[in-house]
């Protein structure tokens, strides 16, 4: 179980936030499951009774993604345990006008639930509540929630293949995003390494070139000299 604070205060602001290349927002958040009842934990919006949702928060500087996940799971919904797993990564359907890029991307984790606190940082802003798998489905109401909970491993056909489109048109990127970006810079570095061969070949060559140009010339003035 990942070690998190048992602080009554929840992190505020955005100081300390994570953001990608771009500025995108990075956040994170948990499907915290029962695995023996097979059901789900919810939790309302902030104002209570405007619908169900995961918690989710800002990822930020001091602490890694699973930390990250695991530290809302508790300010918001006071439930602790094992982060069992990577679910997928959504990005926001907001795309920035000038950039052209997601506001944010979400980075969802599987959480079994070990304990449910009695008391928690936003336990008079939120209520939760258990849901069965069909039933959460029905009461999120982010469409993107709803596809996070479709590929957690309490859905029927579990299935775990989320290098897909989902349906409400929000990229669900694959656990090999990272590997891209480290494909991408390993590239780049093999093409600059290139073009300083190629430059040191060509200078090389020239000085070459001029030696034997000067070393032609004193020869033809020794000989015509003499």
């Amino acid at each position: 179980m990942l070690q998190v604070s048992n602080s009554m205060v929840a992190r505020t602001g955005r100081e300390k936030q994570v953001y990608k290349k771009g500025g995108i927002r990075q956040v994170a958040g948990c499907v915290p499951i029962n695995r023996k009842t097979g059901k789900i934990l919810l939790i309302t919006r902030r104002k209570k009774g405007e619908g169900w949702v995961l918690p989710k928060g800002g990822w930020e500087n001091d602490e890694s993604k699973q930390e990250a996940a695991a530290r809302e799971t508790y300010e918001e919904a006071g439930a602790r345990g094992r982060i069992t797993s990577l679910i997928g990564v959504w990005k926001h359907h907001v795309i920035k006008k000038k950039t052209g890029l997601p506001k944010a991307e979400f980075n969802f984790f599987e959480m079994e639930v070990d304990k449910l606190e009695e008391n928690w940082p936003e336990m008079n802003e939120r209520d939760r509540q258990w849901f069965s798998y069909e039933e959460a489905l029905k009461e999120l109401i982010k469409p993107f929630m709803r596809e996070v909970v479709e590929h957690c491993s309490l859905a029927p056909s579990n299935n775990n293949n989320i290098n897909q489109t989902g349906k409400s048109g929000l990229f669900v990127a694959s656990h090999d995003e990272d590997r891209k970006d480290i494909w991408i810079w390993t590239f780049s570095i093999l093409i600059i390494f290139l073009a300083f061969i190629v430059w040191y070949l060509s200078t090389s060559y020239y000085n070459d070139n001029n030696f034997n140009s000067e070393k032609f010339t004193s020869l033809f003035s020794f000989a015509v000299d003499h």
